[in-house]
């Protein structure tokens, strides 16, 4: 039984994956990622992105969310608003070494664990 939220699967850099139309790869700076063919699309997180701040310091708007979280949130708008190809899965080949930190951060934002859930 699904629960409504996008799966979100991470992978292993190198592992060979098989693209599937429904599934967008987010890949990490330093990964090589598959061709786009066959895809939802492909999104390479070239580095972490940090929030601006506008208002007053420390207000939740404007408090760095973390680069993963501030990628999945913005593709996620762009789903939505149809600036993206429609998806139901995430394929997540995080930079070498780093899974452990994309999986926190992912875990600790609120936004990202309401739209998406850890398939592994």
């Amino acid at each position: 039984m699904t629960d409504g939220r996008i799966a979100l699967e991470f992978q292993v850099a190198g592992t060979p994956l098989t693209p599937r139309a429904d599934t967008l790869l987010l890949v990490g700076d330093g990964s090589q990622p598959d061709p786009a063919e066959g895809w939802a699309g492909v999104v390479v997180v070239r580095s972490a992105p940090t929030a601006f701040a506008q208002h007053a310091a420390g207000c939740m708007c404007c408090t760095t969310r973390g680069g993963l979280a501030e990628v999945l949130g913005e593709i996620f708008r762009q789903r939505a608003t149809g600036g993206q190809k429609w998806f139901t899965r995430v394929a997540v080949v995080p930079p070498p070494g780093q899974e452990a930190a994309w999986r926190a951060g992912v875990a600790a934002d609120v936004l990202a664990q309401a739209r998406f859930c850890l398939k592994n």
